[in-house]
């Protein structure tokens, strides 16, 4: 039987990234912090028509030490492998260890699925016959699961393993429910996180035709403008992120490095449509307002989910106003998609792991893009260059299709023997 330990206190210990920025934590802090754009245009294979496309592939490392055919595979590899090393947990240690894995893909191996599909088509065209049993390995690689289950085979633990799908907030239940595994003592240690790879036609393609997608036609550079009166929608981007959460006592007893402390969250629905939040904010509304009762302040930094679209923007900023009211004047805002894209299924996970940095260097990212803010948006957006301030709470907020809201509220640790030596686990 588990025993519950709904009293514990947890922390990030271990953050690894790989974004349109860079191929590793540091780089993509770096690129989120220059203020400038990673979009561009796009060229086949990822789009064939007359239409030029703009996006933000991501970054793999040089020596891409697990390679593999589905980018969505390597990328939960490559970001779990540096979150392990970053919080100093040796593959030895963890396979003695009770070690969780939730780790979404929103919706599996595109890249892989879209190559399948075209093999079929060519097949077909040449009246050649299909073994159906040719190409069954890679088909495994569209299950949304296999990233996760990638990353247990890398870990070698016993744990659960989970893969959450919530579109566009897949990464943060993906976090939040890694959190509810170590409370209730499934799990020691959890790797949470999310991957996204769907610059693809066929993706690109429909998010056209649902008219989300930025129509800047000029600057790809320019074409995502969160919060911004010109704002047309949204660039998609590609990345991932995996982080360490794990109990305090844990962390403190081996010396690690603590990011953040994980205080809590929470996830809600809108039923409004499948695109468009309910313009009234209501369950927006309620959403920040637990998020307010559970760390009984306010934060100094909110990092928001500002994808570009004409409606949600507004919807977004006018909940935080309705709740916090004047005292919205009083902490920083920013949405990191004007610099990076949409990365979908990973903007939850990525997003979050910055605002985990945000807390490490006491800085606050900037919204790339937003020149001519809109009056129904208006809060402090941190438009261009990042800043400096003491941030001791941050929250992140993430918004999916479909209707699924979640937030997640992070603070400093207590300088008061919280040990931030990290030193390498023992086993």
């Amino acid at each position: 039987m588990n025993v519950a330990r709904k009293s514990c206190r947890i922390v990030v210990t271990g953050i690894g990234l790989c974004t349109p920025f860079g191929p590793d934590r540091e780089s993509s802090w770096q690129g989120l912090l220059s203020g400038r754009s990673a979009t561009r245009w796009l060229e086949a294979p990822q789009w064939t028509d007359n239409t030029r496309m703009a996006g933000a592939p991501v970054c793999l490392p040089e020596d891409r030490p697990f390679r593999h055919r589905e980018p969505i595979i390597e990328l939960a590899l490559t970001t779990a492998n540096e979150s392990l090393r970053d919080a100093g947990l040796e593959h030895r240690w963890l396979e003695r260890h009770c070690v969780g894995v939730v780790f979404g893909t929103s919706k599996g191996g595109f890249h892989t699925f879209s190559r399948l599909m075209a093999d079929q088509r060519l097949d077909a065209s040449n009246s050649s016959r299909v073994d159906p049993s040719e190409n069954s390995a890679d088909w495994l690689d569209v299950f949304p699961n296999r990233a996760a289950a990638a990353i247990a085979g890398l870990v070698g633990g016993y744990g659960p393993v989970l893969c959450p799908i919530a579109a566009c907030a897949t990464g943060l239940a993906a976090c939040l429910r890694g959190a509810e595994l170590i409370q209730n003592g499934d799990c020691d240690i959890a790797l949470v996180g999310s991957a996204d790879a769907s610059l693809q036609p066929a993706l690109l393609g429909s998010f056209r035709r649902l008219g989300v997608l930025s129509r800047e036609a000029d600057d790809p550079s320019r074409a995502c403008r969160p919060f911004d009166r010109h704002r047309t929608g949204f660039v998609i981007g590609e990345g991932a992120a995996c982080l360490v959460l794990e109990r305090l006592d844990s962390a403190l007893k081996r010396g690690a490095r603590c990011y953040a402390e994980w205080l809590g969250g929470k996830m809600l629905s809108d039923p409004h449509g499948l695109t468009q939040l309910d313009p009234s904010g209501t369950s927006l509304r309620r959403l920040l307002a637990d998020l307010r009762s559970l760390t009984w302040r306010n934060p100094d930094y909110l990092n928001l989910h500002g994808t570009g679209t004409a409606a949600n923007d507004v919807v977004e900023c006018q909940a935080i106003r309705a709740v916090f009211g004047t005292e919205a004047e009083q902490f920083d805002c920013s949405s990191l998609k004007g610099g990076m894209g949409h990365l979908l299924g990973a903007a939850g996970s990525v997003e979050l792991a910055a605002t985990a940095l945000s807390i490490r260097d006491q800085i606050v990212p900037p919204t790339v893009n937003l020149v001519e803010p809109d009056s129904e948006c208006m809060l402090n957006h941190t438009s261009g260059k990042p800043k400096l301030r003491s941030i001791d709470h941050a929250w992140k907020l993430s918004m999916g299709f479909g209707g699924h809201l979640a937030g997640v509220c992070l603070r400093r640790l207590e300088s008061a023997g919280a040990g931030f030596a990290r030193n390498s686990i023992r086993g």
